[in-house]
């Protein structure tokens, strides 16, 4: 911002007063001796300085504002996960990647079982970093290439793109479920807390992004129904 500053009410009018000035001076009827000649040169070359110097900083940090907005946009401030709108855009560039390769993606959303019950017998503060932890565990216990978000509140989903087939969705299920054997100590307390995960799979020539999430949620949904 200050950099944005100076290039509009300092750098731009003072480069156009000056510039001006010198104009009006060399092309006038006045005669204009050499030293006023040399420092009339001498000022629009500080002034043109001044606003190229100005408009470089404005890009730079502007940029980087951009970029750090961007990163914001897509990113869970508790966790540090991706949010719903990164699962999103991860899943619909697997799907693209898919009608290449012809391989399969898989999404997997989980829900916390009793979320609530943490919340009000230890606290929010607690739950927050209940939250936090869990997302943490999720993301150790995928591949690299998987996305871990929190899809909202103690919803989770993983995307897993470039799969070999489609049961290789149901073990990163499993490896969800199993991190979540271990109980959580937060602030001195031993929580354990178990998860209703349900998963689906999809290519990128019949699928898309939306009907995936969907059905995730939707098994996600029945398993949690029978619980």
């Amino acid at each position: 911002m200050n950099a944005r500053r100076i290039l509009f009410f300092v750098a731009v009018p003072s480069t156009l007063v000056v510039l001006l000035l010198c104009s009006w001076m060399l092309i006038g009827q006045e005669p204009v001796s050499s030293f006023s000649r040399w420092l009339l040169g001498i000022a629009a070359v500080c002034v043109s300085a001044l606003l190229l110097f100005s408009s470089i900083c404005t890009l730079w940090i502007g940029g980087r504002q951009e970029a750090e907005l961007a990163r914001a946009a897509r990113k869970d401030p508790l966790t540090g996960l991706g949010n719903r709108f990164q699962a999103q855009s991860r899943l619909e560039a697997a799907l693209e990647r898919s009608r290449t390769s012809g391989r399969a993606v898989g999404v997997v959303f989980c829900d916390l079982n009793d979320f609530k019950v943490v919340n009000d017998v230890y606290g929010h503060t607690v739950g927050d970093r209940l939250l936090s932890a869990v997302g943490a565990r999720f993301a150790d216990s995928v591949r690299p290439t998987d996305t871990v978000a929190r899809y909202g509140g103690d919803e989770f989903v993983v995307v897993c793109p470039e799969l070999r087939n489609g049961d290789d969705v149901q073990l990163v299920a499993e490896r969800l479920e199993i991190a979540m054997e271990r109980p959580f100590v937060i602030g001195g307390h031993s929580l354990v807390t178990k998860a209703s995960v349900g998963f689906t799979v999809g290519y990128g020539i019949r699928n898309h992004a939306e009907e995936l999430l969907s059905r995730a949620d939707a098994e996600m949904y029945r398993i949690k129904s029978q619980l």
